[in-house]
């Protein structure tokens, strides 16, 4: 992927800011998902009305099941889309075919109640992993994040919101004179017509969330990706190169926000649509009032229920064929068998039971569920604090950092063979072994940022301040190579020793001073 082509800044971003990133995203790119999400509902929902034999509620559940499948594809556009490589509408075998693969089985079966979809998907679709390679990137990548989590709680209530005003929409925008919807039919039952417009209401509902949700745990996967991989850096490097052989010229800078052209959303066009239908449809909103018919008295009233009770639709007989079982008048009747009496006893027996222990598993299973949001919901320094090892553990690092036993004689020696960059990187090697002594877990490959970070929890500011000014300049000699002055590393040295409490006299008797 070309990082210098992206459609947005690529630079570490906050979990929620990341997340309005997405939605940015989708805003910009909606018409393309919207229709991706569609063909791929439409694959299925057809041949699944079939199926089910007309049902409306088994077949809702089947839809709503295989989301995964709709989604997929939304994912694969957007990681060509953001890095420059749009695919076509017209290539919409490519997309279905890169997205429906055989690592998308688990989000269809165990993992389809994940609360963390969104983010998971472009793991598993965009990195090819699977088996232990996939969990372990996953624990990695999200590292105790809510997010994802939230995003899916927002994104389910959205929906729910946005199929309610719909439903509600269409029952008060009914024109007057026409079959009212029966809201009570359109939720329980599923042989009825408002309970067919309610799915289609929910299945249009969740097309318009289904954008957004994705792009914002897309969002999220991209930044913790930034994150750990430094793409921000690899572009400032880039672009320092670049600059540096061919000068630009009028070159727009990226912003992190785009939006799309002054045109109406979506939603805009649909909505205008429907208030034009209500004001133009017969006995629409905006017609001329006609004057109330006055209502009859009693009399009259019983009159005209008397007229509409003659009519041939309310005398209609029919005639019905029933099966009925023949006895004779001195027939006794069948006595039920004793094991199916006791197959009844039993089965009243084990009712109530197993209906309670269905309701204690749902309730077991909703606070398992809050005890794991309530956890990952807590401030970053507390998870960080608590996914420290126990104090005394070795740090992974010192393995990797040895340093001399006399470590003030080695970084003089260094000083006076005029190697500054190995004198300093033997003094902040030096303060990582300290670190770990003094029960800071310090993992492998943590940078100097995070290592600051970490002695933060355990260290107050005066004692904090020798190592941050030493990493300071050890990052400008690492990464832009502006090498100290000897006597800034000797003063690092003194500072270093009373630090670590080693302070030892120099050769001429005197102590260094910071």
């Amino acid at each position: 992927m070309e990082l210098d082509r992206a459609a947005a800044v690529l630079r570490p971003r906050r979990s929620w800011e990341g997340v309005d990133l997405g939605f940015t995203l989708a805003r910009l790119w909606f018409p393309t998902l919207w229709l991706l999400w569609w063909l791929g509902i439409l694959v299925l929902a057809l041949p699944a009305l079939a199926l089910v034999g007309g049902q409306a509620d088994w077949w809702l559940v089947l839809v709503w099941w295989f989301k995964p499948l709709y989604e997929a594809p939304l994912v694969f556009w957007s990681s060509r889309a953001l890095f420059g490589e749009p695919v076509a509408l017209r290539d919409v075998g490519v997309i279905f075919r890169s997205a429906w693969t055989r690592r998308l089985l688990p989000y269809l079966l165990w993992r389809r109640l994940s609360v963390s979809r969104s983010f998971n998907l472009p793991i598993v679709l965009l990195e090819g992993l699977h088996g232990t390679a996939v969990r372990r990137r996953r624990r990695v990548l999200i590292e105790g994040d809510g997010t994802p989590a939230w995003l899916t709680l927002i994104c389910y209530h959205f929906e729910a919101i946005l199929w309610g005003g719909l439903l509600l929409g269409l029952y008060f925008l009914i024109p007057a004179g026409l079959p009212d919807i029966d809201l009570a039919a359109a939720v329980t039952d599923e042989q009825s017509w408002p309970y067919w417009l309610s799915s289609a209401c929910y299945l249009l509902a969740a097309s318009v969330i289904a954008p957004f949700y994705i792009c914002g745990g897309f969002a999220l996967y991209i930044g913790r990706r930034t994150e750990l991989e430094a793409w921000d850096l690899e572009l400032a490097f880039r672009q320092a190169g670049s600059a540096g052989s061919t000068p630009r010229t009028g070159t727009p800078g990226r912003q992190g926000r785009r939006t799309g052209p002054g045109r109406p959303s979506t939603m805009t066009l649909v909505s205008t649509l429907l208030i034009a239908l209500t004001v133009t449809w017969p006995g629409g909103g905006l017609q001329a009032a006609t004057p109330a018919t006055p209502w009859p008295d009693a009399a009259g009233a019983r009159a005209i229920i008397a007229e509409v009770l003659a009519d041939e639709t309310f005398g209609r007989t029919r005639e019905l064929t029933v099966w009925v079982p023949i006895t004779g008048p001195d027939e006794a009747p069948t006595e039920t068998p004793p094991w199916l009496r006791w197959l009844g006893e039993l089965a009243l027996l084990l009712g109530p039971l197993l209906k309670w222990l269905l309701i204690s598993c749902a309730v077991a299973a909703v606070a398992l569920l809050a005890r794991r949001i309530l956890r990952d919901w807590r401030p970053e320094t507390r998870r960080r604090r608590q996914r420290s090892p126990v104090v005394g553990a070795a740090s992974p690092a010192t393995d990797f950092h040895q340093t001399p036993t006399d470590l003030a004689a080695a970084v003089r020696a260094r000083l006076a063979a005029g190697d500054a960059r190995g004198a300093l990187a033997l003094l902040y090697r030096g303060s990582i072994a300290h670190l770990s002594r003094c029960a800071v877990a310090i993992p492998e490959g943590a940078t100097e940022g995070e290592v600051l970070r970490l002695a933060a929890y355990h260290l107050n500011a005066s004692e904090l301040a020798p190592l941050r000014h030493l990493t300071r300049d050890w990052e400008a000699l690492a990464y832009a190579r502006r090498a100290p002055d000897p006597d800034q590393i000797t003063a690092h040295l003194a500072a270093w020793l009373r630090w670590t409490d080693t302070a030892a006299p120099t050769p001429d008797g005197a102590d260094h001073g910071a």
